[in-house]
């Protein structure tokens, strides 16, 4: 039987998004959650497990319908190809409001940070919430609900770092206060970053800086692509000042690079209270409906000595 074979530029990129959205209908989303081994003793107690839930779900839905507007993606497609002359992919994706991301949904950071020992509860002054590299701040406003709901009736202030110009501007629309230099926050009840410790230079002192900001009995969460690629959107080279995790030249498992991962930061001054494993998820293209890598997301505090 004859293979149909569509002609033309544009017929060939639908037929092809037709089959790679078909192929996405089958892949099992639990499989996103789930860990191959377990890990070391003292890390694996701290695990906690997850599934895809109504939000996930959704949020994939919502890609989908979004991804069905071809012309949107075709204009996309060109503006990106001017704008990359003069503009980073993330300036070019806050100046066309594509690209939005989701790791979690308020549900699961809620069962996260509750096992990470974060509890606000008893807070008298409104609890502080700091997101490092917030992007256009749809995952800032996941947790913030979910610490709003934790604080109760203290109250909540959100703080955003942001290198993008574009994306800064689309968080000070969302009514954050978003500021230059984490420094400028002392004792933050909660530090979010990420998916951003292998896109900076410098990502030791990027931990050097949130150990000192969080608070004695604060939390950060801290979320790393696995398997780990540093590049760095900023500079020439993309590469950082120093890896996070030096290569071991040979290929590596989640788990494997999840253990090395926390105790780096066990070793950087701060206490692993609560990990999970999950889809960092984003819009889709022309290609296909939406893409997705795999995140080892870390609640952390400070060690006490």
């Amino acid at each position: 039987m004859a293979v149909y074979r569509p002609r033309g530029t544009l017929a060939r990129v639908i037929h092809a998004k037709f089959h790679n959205d078909n192929s996405l209908e089958n892949i099992d989303t639990r499989k996103w959650y789930s860990l191959a081994y377990d890990l070391p003793q003292h890390f694996q107690v701290k695990f906690v497990a997850l599934e895809p839930d109504a939000t996930t779900l959704g949020w994939l839905e919502r890609a989908k319908a979004l991804s069905a507007n071809i012309w949107t993606h075709l204009w996309h497609s060109l503006a990106r190809s001017i704008l990359q002359f003069f503009m980073t992919q993330t300036d070019i994706n806050g100046f066309l409001k594509r690209g939005s991301m989701f790791i979690l949904s308020e549900a699961q950071f809620h069962k996260l940070l509750v096992a990470g020992g974060f509890s606000p509860a008893s807070a008298v002054e409104p609890v502080t919430l700091l997101d490092i590299g917030a992007g256009d701040g749809e995952i800032s406003l996941r947790v913030a609900n979910t610490v709003a709901e934790l604080s109760g009736s203290a109250g909540l202030r959100v703080f955003a770092t942001e290198a993008s110009w574009t994306m800064r501007d689309r968080l000070k629309k969302l009514n954050f206060n978003v500021i230059n230099e984490i420094g400028a926050l002392q004792n933050v009840e909660l530090i979010l970053c990420l998916n951003v410790l292998d896109r900076c230079f410098d990502s030791f002192k990027l931990l050097e800086d949130i150990h000192v900001s969080l608070a004695p009995n604060g939390r950060a969460v801290v979320a790393l692509v696995l398997p780990y690629m540093h590049y760095v959107e900023t500079n020439t080279s993309h590469l950082p000042l120093r890896p996070l995790l030096e290569s071991t030249g040979r290929q590596t498992s989640f788990e494997e690079e999840a253990s090395r991962f926390m105790e780096l930061l066990e070793n950087c001054g701060f206490r692993v209270e609560s990990w999970t494993k999950a889809p960092y998820l984003c819009e889709g293209d022309l290609h296909q409906s939406f893409y997705w890598l795999i995140d080892l997301i870390v609640v952390i505090s400070k060690k006490t000595f």
